[in-house]
């Protein structure tokens, strides 16, 4: 049963690249995603184990990428929708000039986001992931297992989309 809104959310994300190419990376070589420990843009300290029981999306971006932008405010859309269900996500900005950077950034672009933005300036969670370039998006489940990696901006606040996270969080007890 849970296994077709898994089937589904991946089939959309794989057939419905926004833009550049499409990939998925299936987690078989890490199927656990590591721990971390990063400041968010307000200061606080933010840890990946706080989000067990949640599916959280880690959305791995930096200022300079277009792609990045473009995929924001889908990502805003599927947060407000979910956020009550169980899903959390946590945007990691790569930038090596870290908090001053990414707010003028968000102030220039007129992105008013609710989600969590992390800082990596020194991109160590990034190569924790193994990670190459942005944006990258890894799909956490509940028990902290990489469900998928999802490389490239897609339309995360399409219908489609939100139909297979509404089946997914739902598969997953999240109601």
């Amino acid at each position: 049963m849970m296994a077709y809104p898994l089937i589904t959310l991946t089939c959309l994300v794989f057939l419905t690249p926004m833009f550049g190419t499409a990939e998925i990376v299936w987690a078989e070589e890490q199927n656990h995603a590591p721990n971390f420990r990063l400041p968010s843009i307000q200061g606080q300290v933010v840890s990946l184990n706080e989000y067990k029981g949640k599916v959280v999306l880690l959305n791995f971006w930096a200022t300079w990428c277009r792609d990045c932008v473009l995929e924001m405010p889908e990502l805003e859309k599927l947060y407000q929708k979910f956020r009550s269900k169980g899903l959390t996500i946590l945007a990691i900005a790569l930038d090596k000039e870290g908090q001053p950077a990414v707010r003028t950034f968000l102030k220039k672009e007129n992105l008013d986001l609710t989600y969590p933005i992390l800082l990596d300036p020194g991109e160590t969670v990034a190569r924790a992931y193994r990670l190459s370039w942005v944006p990258v998006t890894i799909m956490v489940g509940q028990e902290g297992e990489i469900i998928e990696t999802v490389l490239g901006a897609r339309p995360w606040g399409s219908e489609e989309v939100m139909h297979s996270f509404e089946q997914l969080l739902h598969a997953r007890g999240n109601d």
